[in-house]
């Protein structure tokens, strides 16, 4: 009886042994796992993900947030209620779909109050809901201006397009006048350009339009403007027009893309000679201002009326476009360009009066305002 009950004993501290053990194990395993959620483990690198994410609970309260997500999501704290706001409404009926079986998690793309587009992932477990977010503005104003862009272009094919089939047909005609025939040709080739022009400039602006980097170091806007005013001078001699430049000496640098800018000073005298008459004069000044280089081309044009002065900058929008040629895509690019260098362009014109003529200007910020 007794070494029965000394059996039992023994099986009993064995039992106890490999429970402790068991525990002891369990309790290894979650001292490291804390240890690597703590401050000196993963917690760190999630802080700095390139991503959003954040674990809500089954109220709907936000027991943490990294700073990627508090700041796509205009959270004010790491924790707490989520604001009012139409998104959380999107994101409580994710959440309750993924709690039901949805074992791929919830997608979706929203656009918050701060005009961003966020598209999140969520999935569920028991009570308790993990958000992973990722900022997809910049991709879907691309994808956006990728459509529009293709949109314009069809509408503005449209037009030279059928002139060019109306007049291969006329060319085709048995027994037309050689009148006929050269003015058919004259017309094939106008639009053939036209046309060349359209595209080139389209695929310049898609580029520019979709594209989400810019080159940005110190440029001489000095030095690349009078290259720009060389460039055109010809130009202007011919159309016996006077072009000259102002400048402060020395001038500041100035932080952007040297190639860009370039093209909008030739994008802007171009405009400025090719609507003046002869013995206009045009004007390129830098001047530095409080804000940065204030930069102008004037002339003593015609100026443009005033109801086409809120319009000039919109894609294939053209005052006279009977009259010059064009895309009507250069003064588009020139915003889009000031856009992506922290600027605007501001245009003035009177018509009539003694002092006709048109002004753009604009501001570039100095690369001490970019913290350089």
């Amino acid at each position: 009886m007794l070494v029965l009950d000394l059996r039992w004993l023994l099986f009993g501290l064995l039992l106890v042994l490999i429970c402790a053990g068991a525990v002891a194990v369990w309790l290894d395993r979650r001292l490291r796992w804390g240890t690597f959620l703590s401050k000196g483990g993963i917690l760190p690198v999630l802080e700095r993900a390139p991503f959003g994410w954040l674990v809500l609970d089954k109220d709907l309260n936000c027991h943490y947030a990294n700073p990627y997500a508090r700041r796509l999501l205009g959270l004010t704290s790491s924790a707490g209620p989520l604001p009012d706001e139409e998104w959380v409404y999107h994101l409580d009926d994710d959440r309750a779909t993924a709690r039901r079986g949805d074992t791929a998690g919830r997608y979706r793309t929203v656009f918050l109050p701060s005009k961003q587009v966020a598209r999140w992932w969520i999935v569920s477990r028991d009570d308790w809901a993990v958000v992973f977010l990722l900022d997809v503005t910049a991709q879907q104003r691309a994808e956006q201006a990728a459509r529009s862009l293709l949109s314009d272009l069809s509408h503005e094919l449209r037009t030279p397009i059928a002139t060019i089939l109306t007049h291969l047909e006329v060319l085709s005609l048995p027994g037309i006048s050689e009148e006929i025939s050269q003015q058919s040709l004259r017309i094939l080739k106008e639009e053939s350009r036209r046309m060349a022009r359209l595209v080139n400039d389209m695929l310049e602006f898609g580029r520019l339009e979709t594209s989400t980097d810019m080159e940005s170091r110190p440029v001489d806007l000095l030095m690349l403007v009078e290259e720009v005013v060389t460039q055109i001078t010809p130009q202007a001699e011919e159309r016996r027009m006077a072009l000259s430049l102002q400048a402060d000496a020395p001038l500041p640098l100035v932080v952007g893309d040297p190639d860009r800018l370039r093209q909008v000073f030739l994008n802007l005298l171009d405009n400025a000679v090719k609507f003046s008459r002869p013995g206009d004069r045009v004007v390129v000044s830098l001047r530095r201002g409080e804000q940065g280089i204030e930069c102008a081309v004037c002339d003593s044009g015609p100026g443009i009326p005033a109801e086409h002065l809120p319009h000039v900058i919109r894609r294939f929008y053209r005052v006279a476009p009977e009259k010059t040629e064009g895309s009507g895509l250069g003064l588009a690019l020139v915003e889009e360009i000031l856009r992506r260098h922290q600027s605007h362009l501001e245009i003035e014109s009177r018509t009539e009066g003694e002092n006709t003529g048109t002004c753009a200007r604009f501001i570039l910020p100095l690369m001490e305002a970019n913290g350089e």
